[in-house]
């Protein structure tokens, strides 16, 4: 899971970034064709904060049966970052929850946390990739520490926490 830094409490005398739907629906796109998840039909919807879990940036639920998912992104009016960053991570987020549809196929072991920190990585280094050499990471590339876990669990929602 993604963890950001509280940027204080300037945030009601910040500027408010503008993301639209047309946008998220336009990154939902690219990133689905890159990761050529063209098969799924899969919507985004910016909510409130009030429609995540709690320090979570985005979800995914998925239907694997009907090959359709839904993406939740945080509204930019509930986000607590510098506002000429938020369009760029709703993009990472967007990102980061297709990279857990993509994972979706693997049977389960029941470890989130390990999940998380390789989905983290992916959307990272996918995002470096597209950027170039300028762009700065918000996840460190550590190594992934796995516990293995005999138990399957099928799970089929995720969650980018803050």
């Amino acid at each position: 899971m993604l963890v950001l830094a509280s940027y204080g409490c300037w945030a009601a005398s910040r500027p408010q970034a503008q993301v639209t739907q047309a946008q998220v629906d336009g990154w939902l796109r690219l990133w689905q064709g890159r990761l050529a998840l063209e098969e799924w039909k899969v919507e985004a919807r910016i909510v409130r904060q009030s429609d995540l879990n709690a320090d979570t940036l985005g979800n995914l639920k998925w239907n694997a049966r009907s090959h359709t998912a839904t993406i939740k992104v945080l509204d930019p009016r509930d986000y607590d970052m510098p506002s000429d960053q938020i369009p760029a991570d709703i993009e990472r987020t967007v990102v980061h929850e297709l990279i857990h549809l993509e994972l979706s196929v693997l049977p389960r072991d029941g470890s989130k946390r390990v999940e998380e920190q390789v989905v983290n990585r992916m959307t990272e280094a996918l995002l470096g990739l597209d950027r170039g050499d300028n762009y700065a990471a918000r996840v460190a590339a550590g190594p992934v520490q796995a516990k293995i876990k005999p138990v399957m669990i099928a799970d089929d929602t995720a969650a980018r926490s803050k």
